[in-house]
């Protein structure tokens, strides 16, 4: 299968991160259950799966008969009310996990026992203990399991991660990212018995996007986490500070109360400056070659009385773009890669390990507040 830019497809509700990847038949499909027909499982993985070249629908699993006959009739694939059903179905190699959050870790590990390759959707387990023995599970079944961490390959994450290692900005030593309305919901994700929260629903993209990034293993953690303005008893604010044992920083916003419009990224370097504001990315740099020196005045007063550079004015040889935030390079989708990771052993974009890293940082934001993980 050929690969291609990261391109995602539109979802029904108009989200364009879940990538189609190579729609070029694979010779060796693999045949796929898909478990939960709800807004992920059938809007966008079982709709994946029907365009990509490399699965096949072969089975899908929800407890609401309506949308199992929706499903069926759509693409001749063949239906379970129970979980346990389609395990037993021996043409299901791939199982996708897509039931309600705290359904996650069970389902996953007994997809796992019954010999099947999982993809669970995220968050996959509701602490990193869970991650712990899904990872258990996948080793001693001598299966396939990956999360659908799915943001490292949103585009503007891949354009950003480009303009950091271009060099561009110098030595980064902070990243600010932001995910911020003031807005209420009051569906299943404000309720923590469902798996509900912030933590689960952009924390696992925000925290593992920005890990991505991070330039060596996590030193300390800093969290506060809120209930502040919608219904239920789940978190809907954020704030985290993570440190790398290199020194750079994360500097992390999710909240549902702060109608303050703000760059959605800030990466700071010591050669200059990239923001993104809506779909447009700024960047303000300097070629470090191109910076006349500074010399201290040792002096225990401002000469002239002035602040700054004196003799000025200084003259950092400002460069400027504004661009869209988008990869120039090409990638795999993420189905892409799981097709390869399955069939010819290449490593997954979300290995346990890495994903593990997420939900360890996760918890240890929640630590000490009313929302902290169980075990």
């Amino acid at each position: 299968m050929s690969e291609q830019a990261a391109s995602p497809a539109v979802s029904p509700a108009g989200n364009p991160l879940f990538e189609v990847g190579s729609t070029e038949q694979a010779e060796q499909p693999i045949r796929c259950g898909v478990a939960g027909l709800g807004r992920i499982g059938w809007g966008h993985h079982a709709q994946i799966i029907q365009k990509h070249g490399g699965f096949v629908l072969a089975v899908v699993c929800d407890p609401e008969e309506d949308r199992r006959a929706e499903a069926v009739q759509a693409t001749g694939c063949a239906a379970a009310s129970r979980f346990e059903e389609m395990l037993e179905n021996d043409a299901v190699e791939l199982v996708i996990v897509a039931t309600p959050s705290i359904e996650h870790e069970p389902m996953t590990i007994a997809a796992l026992n019954a010999g099947k390759h999982v993809l669970c959707e995220k968050p996959a387990a509701q602490s990193a203990a869970g991650i712990r023995r899904m990872r258990a599970a996948a080793q001693e079944a001598g299966k396939t399991l990956t999360m659908h961490h799915n943001y490292r390959l949103n585009p503007e994450f891949l354009y950003v991660r480009e303009v950091i290692e271009s060099g561009v900005l110098g030595r980064v030593f902070r990243i600010k990212r932001r995910v911020q309305s003031f807005a209420r919901r009051n569906d299943w994700q404000v309720l923590r018995k469902y798996g509900g929260g912030m933590t689960g629903n952009w924390g696992i993209h925000l925290v593992d996007a920005c890990l991505c990034l991070l330039d060596s293993d996590v030193a300390d953690v800093w969290g506060d986490v809120r209930q502040v303005f919608n219904p239920g008893d789940a978190e809907d604010d954020i704030k985290a500070l993570i440190r790398g044992e290199s020194g750079m920083t994360l500097d992390i916003d999710m909240t549902s109360a702060n109608a303050a419009p703000e760059p959605s990224w800030v990466v700071m370097g010591d050669c200059g400056t990239l923001w993104i504001e809506g779909k447009t990315a700024h960047l303000k740099y300097f070629d470090p070659k191109e910076l006349p020196p500074v010399q201290v005045n040792d002096h225990p007063y401002a000469l002239d009385r002035k602040y700054g550079v004196m003799p000025g004015p200084d003259a950092i040889p400002w460069q400027q773009r504004d661009e869209e935030p988008k990869p120039q390079k090409a990638y795999p989708s993420f189905y892409d890669n799981l097709y390869r990771a399955i069939r010819q052993g290449e490593p997954l974009l979300v290995e346990p390990d890495s994903a593990l890293k997420t939900y360890e940082a996760l918890d240890r934001i929640r630590e000490g507040s009313r929302f902290a993980p169980p075990e």
